[in-house]
């Protein structure tokens, strides 16, 4: 989760600005959080409050309900976060009474989707959960399979599968064309896309590639296109590959001086809730 939001605020200054290099300054007090951080806190908040998950049917309705609810509230509080057309149009029918998915196929409900991959048990679970915290707003296909990508890249992670391994699910099951990608080729040719089929294997690419952390993001940011979203994507899958059971020195870094004690405490309270060790030592 940390490594969503530390993602999305590296990418917030570069989004419709490619630079089309690894070599930038990673840190600058312009980064802000994003409704990609923002619902990634909504869905933590709801999961926390539900943990731990029962799932079954009754339960994930409520679930999703409560998801209406603090989704509607994070809007409201931060209506010039950068929230999608139909998400914003959603919230404004939501806040009133309970409305129906509206079919997206874009890649906010991959952006936001990482605390479900923290807290699953199983990958039957992951899957469950991930569908339903994607599928009251983004019930395509094509979303439904990326957020439950995403989350599967950080459960393996977690549970510590190699990344030939994780590639392999990848390509196999959901995106084939990553074992085709190369980092210069998209360097140079990547263009910017919000669906999830178009984003989500890119991010996946930009974490194997990677050796850390940090440079998971900066890969996301050389190849450009919607770089605070595929960074947060990125950012998710390295935090839970790299930085499972500590924080490091780059993350702290951003804890210190950009992101909010409000913010950090409840990033605490989820790993606290769900017996993640990360912050045991701090």
């Amino acid at each position: 989760m940390l490594g969503a939001i530390i993602g999305d605020m590296v990418g917030s200054i570069y989004d419709f600005k490619p630079i089309k290099t690894k070599d930038f300054k990673i840190f600058d007090y312009n980064m802000r959080m994003t409704d990609d951080s923002l619902l990634t806190i909504a869905v933590a908040k709801v999961i926390m409050n539900n943990y731990p998950i029962i799932y079954k049917k009754k339960n994930l309705e409520i679930i999703k309900e409560e998801l209406r609810y603090e989704f509607v509230k994070t809007w409201e509080s931060n209506k010039g976060a950068g929230f999608g057309a139909m998400f914003y149009l959603w919230c404004q029918k939501a806040k009133y009474k309970k409305v129906e998915p509206y079919n997206s196929l874009g890649n906010g409900c991959a952006m936001r989707i990482s605390p479900v991959g923290w807290i699953a048990n199983t990958e039957k679970h992951l899957k469950i959960l991930s569908k339903a915290v994607t599928e009251i707003t983004h019930n395509h296909p094509d979303s439904i399979k990326g957020a439950e990508a995403i989350s599967l890249c950080i459960y393996l992670s977690l549970h510590n599968f190699s990344k030939e391994e994780i590639r392999k699910r990848m390509t196999e099951e959901y995106y084939p064309e990553i074992q085709d990608f190369n980092f210069l080729d998209l360097v140079k040719n990547y263009e910017f896309s919000e669906i999830c089929s178009k984003s989500v294997p890119q991010a996946i690419y930009c974490f194997l590639i990677s050796n850390s952390l940090e440079d998971a993001i900066r890969n996301c940011i050389a190849i450009g296109g919607d770089c605070d979203t595929t960074a947060a994507m990125a950012g998710a899958i390295a935090e839970a590959y790299y930085q499972k059971d500590k924080l490091s020195a780059f993350e702290d870094k951003f804890l210190y001086f950009l992101i909010d004690k409000e913010v950090e405490n409840l990033i605490k309270k989820f790993h606290k809730t769900i017996g993640s060790n990360k912050f045991n030592n701090i």
